[in-house]
């Protein structure tokens, strides 16, 4: 059987700077995969070629065994590809449960009335569901983020790419977001998690999957990698012995 999602030589370049360097990476079905690297080792631009937000240079990009290297950002929403990012930019304006159904709405293509189940479910899942007449714009950064995940989730991904979705909390809200980021896993999405805050991947994902100026620089187990002392000296700046 074919992964979910495959990331088969895919290189990006601006200009004479190249981002991605021929990478290839893959991701099961029901697994959760982490992103390691060091900043500007091209994860956000991965997230960006995955999603359709940038265009491959070569390579190609499949989900479930269907190339989709070609086609825009909308359409793989559609079939089933969401991410959150690293601002959330919410509606301040809208509620949070018409933040939620707006993701229903346009992401999902679903009938307004066919959608309200599912955003009072995904509220409760993100533990928003207390803030659901609240204007976005007036919850805290934690809440944002709780509402980054659950605006991606309405679309109905099969994959949901998480970018440093951590970044920014407090160790406690840090701890509560993973427990809501394990809901999500164990609720059947399949993950892909860009994050500094090491502690945070290990305690979701099952493999690490590092990237340095492009390239790939390890995979496997996440203490496995974290051990790694060519990991350490990247990542960490340990020198290897």
């Amino acid at each position: 059987m074919a992964p979910l999602l495959s990331v088969e030589h895919v290189s990006k370049n601006f200009g004479a700077l190249k981002v991605i360097d021929d990478l290839s990476l893959s991701l099961e079905a029901g697994e959760a995969l982490g992103i390691l690297g060091p900043n500007g080792a091209g994860k956000t631009t991965l997230f960006n070629l995955i999603a359709g937000d940038l265009a491959v240079g070569a390579g190609t990009i499949s989900l479930a065994d269907r190339d989709i290297t070609g086609l825009p950002a909308y359409a793989r929403c559609r079939l089933g590809i969401g991410r959150t990012y690293q601002i959330p930019h919410p509606f301040g304006n809208m509620t949070v449960f018409e933040n939620v159904l707006a993701g229903a709405a346009f992401g999902a293509t679903r009938r307004e009335a066919e959608s309200y189940e599912r955003c009072v479910e995904l509220m409760r899942l993100t533990n928003l569901l207390s803030k659901a007449n609240q204007a976005a714009g007036k919850l805290t950064l934690l809440e944002r983020k709780r509402l980054e995940l659950a605006r991606a989730l309405a679309t109905d991904p099969k994959i949901l790419l998480l970018d440093e979705i951590a970044g920014g909390l407090t160790d406690t809200e840090c701890q509560l977001l993973i427990e809501t980021v394990r809901a999500v896993h164990a609720s059947g999405v399949s993950i892909v998690w860009i994050e500094h805050i090491v502690h945070a991947l290990i305690a979701v994902v099952g493999r690490l999957f590092v990237i340095n100026f492009g390239q790939k620089l390890a995979e496997g187990d996440p203490r496995a990698v974290m051990d790694s002392p060519q990991v350490q000296e990247v990542y960490m700046g340990i020198e290897a012995e």
